[in-house]
């Protein structure tokens, strides 16, 4: 068997790879699991340590607080007799040291020192220090390690018997069955029968049908066979027809090639364009591809819809016009198109006899002088956008079959320029909707939504930012709270639309009064508002109050009773003298506005955090 005396080595070879890996693998195995055990003995013997420590504290403690040598020599040597301490060494604060076992090359053992305190006192009576030599780890790991590595081995060495067992068991049975059948597919011996299997093997079933795959391979290889020679045949009996043949496609396949890149490039060209250039993209494809295929008119025809008006594209090799009055808004426009495209996707017709005068189709005939007109529809994602018209001049000349074989590529083309033109419409017509109601959406949120002045949100960030000014630029900061007054009986006597009514003159009122950079009016609750004046002092602050309370007296909104609706206010100075917050700022002005509404003054002040305080009090 060749395969079987050629396989052999390279089986070998794969066995003694598989041993290098097992082996490897093995020993990285090992090695992670050395250095496990390694810490977690260090771990351990630290810890052993540290309880030696803790156990034997206090009794060193109270040796060498009593100084009693006996004592202490008796707990040095119980700790220096426990197996993983190598060495002991106890300083007191003298300067005197206790030495048990090995002390030297202290930075190769392991150590443990602590602080020896006699009960309750603060200051030490010794130090305590435990060595422990590494070679006790070393020797716990190797217990560990020797007999997980001789399981590592034997495993390992099972496995790739195991594996060298089944390459030589199961393979090589099967190349021989291979080698049997390879040598009967040669030429000449195809009319033999394979032979049966000389071995029996635990995978019979499997040869079995191995067996069966090549004897219909073999059939299918006489049945090829005698295909190969007919059509053999049949090639030199048609040589001569085949080269012509192959002679004109060359031709066609050079002007298809030619016309392919033309699409390519004009597909880049539109569809990067913006809408405003779509109509000389589109122009300027119909030319080069009218030039190309060798036709007197190209027209692209845009139907109108209820987002999009109509459009006409055209291209004319000798520059004709189409008349200046053609107008899409007309409903019926090339209905004839409409009609005949309904079922079909391309239709032709004759300029003289088939169209009648009065029809868009004629008129495009009439005006580039066209005899013929083949029309395609224009379709994306079953959306009807228009028709391609592919027009000849000559009666005689008919379209040629790769003529029509092309003109469906550029109605594709078409088609997707339309598309990409409308989307970009609605695209730009999205984008301003949003971004009008993104400034609507901004304007809400920081204005009242009723009065459309400043909201308490608005209001907050002002006063922060104002409050933060006041001891940097060292100029006061006013701020005005006002409220209507009965404004509850106002709104039960007339009703809340009148209430609001109300509400919205007296912003507009205070929005007067906000007319510098800084300034700010805003309404913080129902009936509230207030005014944020920058740079202005307690006398400024005052007139300007005074002259809001009159600015809506001369309103002239009538309570029930038919008094004028009036306002009362409370005014806060804030110099920066004192360090106050917004909200104890907040509240000033709006202590100053309880006291004008109880104490019957329309306008009280309040000039400093003192007076706020005094007032509580």
């Amino acid at each position: 068997m060749s395969a079987r005396k050629h396989f052999q080595p390279i089986a070998q070879r794969l066995s003694n790879i598989l041993y290098r890996i097992g082996f490897l693998l093995m020993l990285v195995i090992v090695m992670v699991y050395a250095v496990l055990c390694y810490f977690d003995v260090a771990d351990n013997l630290h810890e052993q340590l540290v309880g030696l420590a803790q156990e034997h504290r206090p009794r060193l403690s109270a040796a060498l607080w009593d100084i009693d040598p006996i004592a202490l020599t008796e707990e040095l040597d119980n700790l220096l007799a426990v197996n993983s301490v190598a060495g002991i060494v106890l300083t007191t604060p003298s300067g005197a040291r206790y030495i048990r076992g090995e002390t030297d090359e202290v930075a190769k053992k392991l150590r443990y020192s602590v602080e020896l305190m006699y009960r309750s006192s603060s200051i030490p009576v010794g130090r305590l220090t435990l060595i422990s030599d590494r070679y006790e780890i070393w020797k716990q790991v190797a217990y560990r390690v020797f007999p997980f590595a001789l399981a590592q081995l034997l495993f390992v060495m099972g496995l790739l018997f195991v594996l060298q067992l089944f390459l030589r068991k199961v393979v090589l049975r099967r190349l021989d069955a291979l080698t049997i059948h390879t040598h009967i597919l040669q030429h000449g011996h195809l009319d033999t029968a394979p032979p049966s299997p000389l071995f029996e093997s635990p995978v019979r079933d499997e040869l079995d049908n191995l067996l069966q795959g090549f004897a219909n391979l073999q059939d299918n290889l006489l049945h090829q066979q005698q295909q190969r020679g007919q059509l053999i045949h049949a090639l030199a009996k048609n040589r001569d027809q085949l080269e012509v043949e192959v002679a004109q496609r060359a031709d066609e396949s050079f002007y298809l090639s030619g016309f392919l890149q033309l699409l390519s490039r004009d597909t880049a060209r539109c569809l990067s364009m913006f809408p405003d250039g779509t109509q000389y993209a589109l122009e300027q494809t119909l030319k080069e591809t009218g030039q190309l295929m060798g036709l007197d008119a190209l027209v692209v025809v845009h139907f109108a819809d209820g987002h999009h008006k109509g459009a006409l594209y055209f291209w004319d090799k000798d520059d004709k016009k189409i008349r200046s009055d053609f107008n899409f808004a007309k409903r019926n426009l090339f209905e004839l198109s409409k009609k005949n495209l309904i079922s079909q996707t391309t239709f032709m017709v004759n300029a003289d006899d088939e169209l009648s005068k009065g029809s868009d189709e004629a008129v495009l005939c009439r005006d580039l002088h066209l005899s013929k007109l083949a029309g395609l529809s224009l379709d994306f994602n079953t959306e009807r956008l228009g028709v391609l018209f592919a027009g000849l001049s000559d009666q005689d000349r008919q379209y040629s079959a790769l003529e029509m074989r092309l003109l469906p590529m550029v109605a594709g083309l078409c088609s997707n320029v339309l598309a990409h033109h409308c989307q970009q419409l609605s695209l730009q017509e999205t984008q301003h909707a949003l971004l009008l109601a993104n400034t609507q959406l901004a304007h809400l949120t920081r204005h009242d939504a009723l009065t459309g002045i400043a909201n308490r949100r608005v209001f907050d960030e002002l006063l922060a930012k104002e409050m933060a000014n006041v001891a940097r630029k060292n100029q006061p900061l006013s701020l005005i709270i006002l409220g209507l007054d009965s404004f509850k009986q106002y709104n039960d006597s007339f009703g809340h639309h009148e209430g609001d009514i109300a509400l919205q003159k007296v912003a507009a009122v205070l929005g007067k009064f906000a007319e510098r950079p800084g300034d700010c009016a805003a309404r913080i609750e129902g009936n509230g508002f207030v005014l944020l004046l920058p740079n202005t002092d307690l006398h400024m602050g005052t007139l300007l109050a005074e002259r809001i309370r009159l600015a809506v007296i001369k309103l002239g909104i009538l309570q029930e009773d038919g008094s004028v609706l009036t306002i009362s206010q409370g005014l806060a100075i804030h110099s920066g003298a004192e360090e106050v917050s917004a909200a104890d700022f907040l509240r000033m002005a709006d202590r100053a506005l309880y006291r004008a509404k109880h104490h019957g003054n329309q306008v009280q002040a309040i000039g400093s955090f003192s007076d706020l305080s005094a007032g509580r009090q």
